[in-house]
C-alpha cells in the first residue's frame, strides 16, 4: 500500500546572488551545484532489500538527516545545505540546496522534492548570501510542521525555526532566532522533544565547554523559558536526539570526528534519564556530563568502508521496527576534493533497555533486509474505501485536505461505533496504525485493536477532551476500560497518530503527534487473540482517519553481538617490568622513562609524532602474527592532569605517520579515553571510548582484513580489569606488521605508570 499522490505545495525557487563567506567550507563538504534528478533511488535493489548509502540515486551528499512520516503517508527527510550530487560540487552559491527535502514511500526509494529555503523565502533577519543552513530537525505538532535548524555565518551560530502546513513546504521562518546568540555553547544541531505534559524541550550544542545543553521552550516552541542545563560533558558531543521508551528518556548524541574520512569516527552514544532535563547516565551508571563522561556506544566504525557514521535520527517502519539514519564517509574515496557525506540507514535494536545498531554489528556495507515499507493490509484512501469492510451501511465516506490528501470520514450520527476494517489483515501479533482526528465536540474516533462483528470489539478511542480510552466491548457492553489523559494543549481536531503493537494478546497503545517515540499517552490492555485485527472506528460522525494499516509485528532482536573473544596468554611476549633489561623491546626515538618497583614509570613528553617540534618516543616490541590482543594496566592521574592533551597508553606503530594509540587524556573540563588516529597532538581526537579513570586497563585487538591485508585494531577500556567496553575499529595500511608498545606524550605534567604488558592469542 503506497502513499497517496498528493500534489505538493509550491516550493520556492532557488535563484540568487553567489555568496563568498562560506564557499570554501561548502566546497570542502561537497556543496554547490545544480538541481538533482528526481528519479527514484536504488532501482537496482532487489525487492525487500537495500544497501547503504540510501538515496544514492538522488543524493551523493545528504548530511545531518532528519526524518518524519507526513500525514500524506510519505516519509520526508531533510538535510544540511548541500550540492546533493558529486558532479555539482563547487558550484555558485545560488545553485546550492538550502536544506533539501526528499520523500519516500518505503524508506528505500527516494525522490527529490525541493528545498526549505531560497532567495524568496529565506529568513529576513539573516543575509541570504552569507548564511549557511545546518542540521534541520523536523517535528509535527497540532497540525503544523516545525523545522528547527542552525544558522551559521560571519557571527556566532544560533538556532532558528520555520513552519509549514505540509512537509514539502512552503516554509516560513518565524522572523527571529529561537536562542539568543552566545559563545559558551556552540549553538547548532537542534533537536526538540515534546513530552506528554505538553512541555517542549530543545537540545543543542557542539564541542565547546558548554557541551550539549537542554532548555525548556515556551508553548509556541519559539523561545526558551528558564535556564539551560548541560546534559553532555564539555567538548564531548553534538547532534542530540531524544526519544522516550518505557518511562525512560534516551539522549542520543555523536562524538568527535565528524568530518574527515581519513581519521573520523563520529560514534553515536546514548544515555538515559527519568527526566528530560537529565541527568543522563549510560549503561554503566556513568553520567554523560561527568568530569569523566560516560556514554553507551550505539554505533561506531566496524572495519568496513563506512566511517564517521554519526549525527543520528530515528524512524519506525510499518512493522514497528526502529531504524537509525546517520551520515558517513567512504574511507576508500579516491577524490580528495569530494567531502560529501551520504545518508546511511540501519536497523536499531533495543536490547536489555539499550539501543544498538544491528545488535552491535554497527553500520552495514552489504545488502540488508529492507524496512517494512508496506502494510500487510490497509490504505491511504487514495483509491477510496475499496480495501475496507464497513460495519454499518453507509457509515463512512471520504474527504480530502492539502496536508493528508484523501482520507476516510465517518458520517453516521448515531452513538453506536461504526467500524472500518481493512480486508485480509494479518492476525496474531501485529502493528496497527492510523492518523486520526475529530470534527466538532461530539463523538469519538478510534483505532480498532480487534473485532468480532459489530457487537464485539476492542477500540482505542480519542475524544474531544483529549482523553485516550481503550474499551473492550462484548455484546455491545463495555466490559473493560482503561483511560489516559493527553495534555491540555492537545488539539484532537488536528491529526494525531494512534498506534498499537499486539504481542501475545497484549496491546500496547500509544497516541503521538507523529511516530517519533514522543508519546502523549500510552495504555496497555489484553485483547482476544482470535478476533480480527485492525481498523478505525467513529461515533456520531465525528471521526476522520488516514493511513490505516495492519502489518505483521517485527520480531525484536534480543541478543547483542558478543564482545571479541580473548584467547590464551602468550607469555613469551609478556612484560612485567620486574627488571630493567626489557628483553625484546626497542625504542623509536630516544629512550625515556625507567623501571621502578615493578612498573614502567614514564613522565609525559612535550612531544608528538608530527615532526613539527620534538619527535616523541615509543617503547616498542614485535607483536604476534594474525589475531591477538594486547593489554596493559595503566596508572595515570588524569583527574588532576593539567588542561591540555597529555596522554599515555598503548600504540600500534608502523611509522610516525601510520600509527594509532589508545590513551586517556584531558581536554578542558572533560577526561576520556580515545583511540588517537594520526600523529599530531593538536589533531581532533578521533574515536571516543568508554569513561576514563586514574587507573585503567587498556586493550587493543589486532586482526588482518582478509580482502585488503589491512591491519585492523579494536580498542577496549576497563575501570576494574574485568568488564571491558569495546569501541570502534580502525586500520593501519597493509604491509609490514605493526609493532606494539607504550607511549607517554603530548604535553608535560603527568606521570604514567604501567604495571605490565600482556599478549593473548
Amino acid at each position: 500500500m503506497t502513499p497517496k499522490s498528493t500534489r505538493f505545495p509550491a516550493v520556492r525557487g532557488r535563484r540568487g546572488r553567489p555568496g563568498v563567506v562560506l564557499l570554501a567550507l561548502l566546497m570542502v563538504l561537497g556543496l554547490g551545484g545544480a538541481h538533482p534528478g528526481s528519479a527514484a533511488a536504488d532501482s537496482a535493489d532487489p525487492p525487500g532489500t537495500y544497501q547503504n548509502p540510501v538515496m544514492d540515486d538522488v543524493a551523493d551528499a545528504f548530511s545531518d538527516p532528519s526524518i518524519i512520516r507526513g500525514k500524506d503517508g510519505y516519509w520526508y527527510a531533510y538535510a544540511t545545505q548541500t550540492s546533493m550530487r558529486r558532479d555539482n560540487q563547487g558550484g555558485p552559491w545560488e545553485s546550492q540546496h538550502f536544506m533539501p527535502i526528499t520523500r519516500s514511500a518505503d524508506l528505500v526509494n527516494w525522490t527529490y522534492v525541493g528545498d526549505v529555503f531560497g532567495p524568496d523565502n529565506h529568513p529576513e533577519w539573516r543575509d541570504f548570501k552569507t548564511t549557511y543552513y545546518w542540521a534541520p530537525d523536523i517535528r509535527y505538532v497540532n497540525g503544523r510542521y516545525y523545522l528547527y535548524y542552525s544558522v551559521a555565518g560571519d557571527d556566532e551560530n544560533t538556532i532558528a525555526l520555520a513552519t509549514a502546513d505540509h512537509p514539502a513546504g512552503p516554509w516560513k521562518d518565524i522572523g527571529h532566532p529561537v536562542l539568543p546568540y552566545g559563545t559558551t555553547v556552540n549553538q547548532i544541531d537542534p533537536s526538540v522533544f515534546l513530552d506528554s505534559d505538553g512541555q517542549k524541550y530543545l537540545y543543542y550544542g557542539s564541542f565547546r565547554d558548554g557541551g550539549i545543553q537542554a532548555v525548556r521552550l515556551n508553548e509556541e516552541g519559539t523561545a526558551p523559558t528558564g535556564d539551560p542545563v548541560q546534559v553532555v560533558g564539555a567538548r564531548r558531543g553534538e547532534a542530540a536526539y531524544v526519544v522516550k521508551r518505557n518511562g525512560w528518556y534516551y539522549l542520543f548524541y555523536s562524538g568527535l570526528g565528524c568530518c574527515a574520512r581519513d581519521k573520523g569516527a563520529y560514534p553515536v552514544f546514548v544515555g538515559r534519564a527519568k527526566d528530560p532535563m537529565g541527568p543522563f547516565t549510560d549503561a554503566e551508571g556513568v553520567g554523560l556530563a561527568d568530569l569523566n563522561p560516560g556514554g553507551t556506544i550505539v554505533n561506531a566504525p566496524n572495519g568496513n568502508k563506512w566511517v564517521a557514521t554519526g549525527h543520528s535520527a530515528n524512524v519506525v517502519d510499518k512493522s514497528g521496527q526502529d531504524w537509525i539514519l546517520t551520515n558517513g564517509f567512504d574511507r576508500h574515496e579516491s577524490d580528495p576534493n569530494w567531502g560529501g557525506r551520504p545518508t546511511m540507514m540501519d536497523r536499531l535494536d533495543w536490547i536489555d533497555g539499550w539501543p544498538t545498531v544491528r545488535a552491535g554489528a554497527w553500520t552495514s556495507e552489504d545488502r540488508q533486509t529492507a524496512p517494512a515499507g508496506d502494510w500487510g493490509s490497509g490504505s491511504t484512501f487514495d483509491n477510496g474505501l475499496v480495501d475496507f469492510d464497513i460495519l454499518g451501511d453507509g457509515s463512512w465516506t471520504t474527504g480530502s485536505d492539502p496536508d493528508s490528501g484523501r482520507y476516510a470520514r465517518g458520517r453516521s450520527r448515531t452513538a453506536v461505533p461504526r467500524l472500518l476494517l481493512p480486508r485480509r489483515a494479518p492476525d496474531g501479533d501485529v502493528r496497527i496504525e492510523a492518523d486520526v482526528r475529530l470534527r466538532g465536540d461530539d463523538g469519538r474516533v478510534g483505532l480498532v485493536l480487534a473485532s468480532a462483528g459489530r457487537s464485539n470489539h476492542a477500540v482505542a478511542w480519542l475524544d474531544s477532551t483529549g482523553t485516550l480510552s481503550v474499551e473492550i466491548t462484548r455484546d455491545r457492553k463495555v466490559v473493560r476500560k482503561r483511560i489516559a489523559h493527553l495534555h491540555a494543549n492537545t488539539d484532537p481536531r488536528s491529526w494525531h497518530s494512534l498506534t498499537a503493537e499486539i504481542r501475545d494478546g497484549a496491546a500496547y497503545v500509544q497516541v503521538s503527534s507523529a511516530m517519533l517515540d514522543m508519546p502523549l499517552a500510552e495504555l496497555k490492555v489484553d485483547v482476544p487473540e482470535d478476533w480480527r485485527r485492525g481498523g478505525v472506528a467513529s461515533t456520531r460522525g465525528a471521526g476522520e482517519a488516514d493511513n490505516v494499516g495492519v502489518t505483521r509485528l517485527h520480531t525484536p532482536v534480543t541478543a547483542k553481538q558478543p564482545d571479541p573473544r580473548i584467547g590464551a596468554r602468550l607469555p613469551e611476549y609478556d612484560e612485567d617490568f620486574d627488571d630493567s633489561r626489557l628483553d625484546g623491546w626497542k625504542w623509536f626515538g630516544p629512550a625515556d622513562g625507567r623501571v621502578a618497583d615493578g612498573q614502567y614509570v614514564w613522565p609525559t613528553q612535550d612531544a608528538d609524532f608530527s615532526g613539527k617540534g620534538t619527535m616523541a618516543s615509543a617503547l616498542l616490541r614485535d607483536a604476534p602474527t594474525g589475531t591477538y590482543t594486547v593489554e596493559t594496566k595503566l596508572h595515570f592521574p588524569i583527574s588532576d592532569a593539567p588542561d591540555g592533551r597529555s596522554q599515555a597508553g598503548m600504540i600500534a606503530f608502523q611509522s610516525p605517520e601510520d600509527s594509532i594509540h589508545l590513551a586517556p587524556t584531558r581536554t578542558g573540563p572533560s577526561r576520556q579515553a580515545f583511540l588517537w588516529i594520526g600523529r599530531d597532538r593538536d589533531s581532533w581526537p578521533e574515536m571516543q571510548l568508554g569513561p576514563s579513570a586514574d587507573t585503567m586497563w587498556l586493550r587493543l585487538r589486532h586482526t588482518v582484513d582478509p580482502k585488503t591485508g589491512e591491519h585492523a585494531f579494536q580498542p577496549a577500556t576497563s575501570r576494574d580489569g574485568k568488564h571491558y567496553i569495546w569501541g570502534g575499529v580502525w586500520h593501519l595500511p597493509a604491509g609490514s606488521d605493526p609493532s606494539i608498545g607504550l607511549v607517554s606524550l603530548a604535553g608535560k605534567g603527568v606521570t604514567a605508570r604501567f604495571d605490565y604488558v600482556r599478549f593473548y592469542s
